[in-house]
């Protein structure tokens, strides 16, 4: 028979009823695995989605004002171009400042002008000088002339002597003479006719050039106004001049008209750029209005604003 130790059942192991892997020693009194597990996994749960689910509205709210302002501004600036081209599709009150000092294209383009237009018609009055002489000349030949052959053809109408023959010989030269002057009496009063229709339109051609507005700029600094045609109704001598601060708005009074020039110029449109015809106007106002792009005459463009 076989001996077996009390507690201990036919294997050698722990007492009846006891179960758990051979080889391992059962848990120590008071230990509670179960629980220990649970409370270590609730330690090391992550705090982010609970920070991001809370911040989640606030982000929705942003992006809808930041939509809502994008929009307004795209609407304020449609609005603002409909309104800009509207304006000045109507209106016929601008008018564009324009700063000359002695060194501006401009100024130096009909300085230049000018002078070569003096120029020209120095040569042609001296060209002038110089065939009206040539006609005197001709004059006081023929008269010569004719006295002389007045003189001598009694003389000399049957030549005897060889003094005589000589004086003959003067009077057929005297007559060849005479021919050959009056011959070039024709051509010469043609040219000077011709030549005295190039000094008149020469003449004109200077006084125009004269009273171009850029030569007013030649030895000081001056500041003008381009004034289109279809504007210049508008503009009298002490209209009052307007600039803005914001476009078509903010606008305040900055100087005024203090002369209407004469001869035509062009410039460009402040709004489209087109090359528009039209006169210059001395204007008065402070430096700072003087470099704007546009000012206004007569009231603001906007009335109220």
């Amino acid at each position: 028979m076989e001996a077996r130790l009390p507690g201990t059942n036919g294997n050698g192991s722990g007492p009846s009823g006891s179960s758990g892997p051979s080889g391992s020693a059962p848990p120590g009194p008071g230990v509670n695995p179960g629980p220990a597990i649970a409370v270590a996994g609730s330690s090391h749960q992550p705090h982010a989605p609970r920070f991001w689910t809370a911040l989640q509205p606030t982000i929705v709210k942003l992006y809808k004002v930041a939509g809502l302002i994008a929009l307004t501004a795209i609407l304020v600036g449609l609005i603002s171009f409909l309104v800009v081209n509207v304006f000045y599709f109507f209106d016929h009150s601008w008018v564009r400042p324009v700063v000359l000092s002695p060194t501006h294209q401009r100024v130096v383009e009909a300085s230049n002008l000018l002078a070569d237009a003096k120029l020209r018609q120095a040569n042609l009055a001296t060209e002038k000088l110089e065939i009206d002489e040539q006609l005197a000349e001709i004059g006081r030949t023929v008269t010569a002339d004719d006295r002389f052959i007045a003189e001598m053809s009694v003389q000399v109408d049957a030549p005897k002597t060889p003094e005589e023959w000589l004086v003959r010989r003067e009077l057929e030269q005297a007559k060849l003479e005479r021919a050959n002057a009056e011959g070039k009496r024709a051509p010469l009063g043609q040219r000077l006719e011709s030549l005295k229709l190039r000094v008149d339109d020469q003449d004109r051609v200077v006084n125009r050039l004269a009273q171009s507005p850029y030569l007013k700029a030649i030895d000081a600094r001056v500041v003008f106004a381009f004034v289109p045609y279809q504007n210049l109704k508008n503009v009298s001598v002490g209209t009052k001049l307007y600039g803005c601060s914001w476009g078509l708005v903010a606008c305040h009074t900055v100087g005024k008209i203090t002369a209407v020039l004469d001869g035509e110029v062009s410039d460009v449109h402040p709004h489209d750029q087109s090359v528009q015809r039209g006169v210059m106007v001395e204007i008065d106002v402070s430096p700072s209005a003087a470099g704007e792009t546009v000012l206004f005459a007569g009231s603001k463009p906007l009335w109220l604003f």
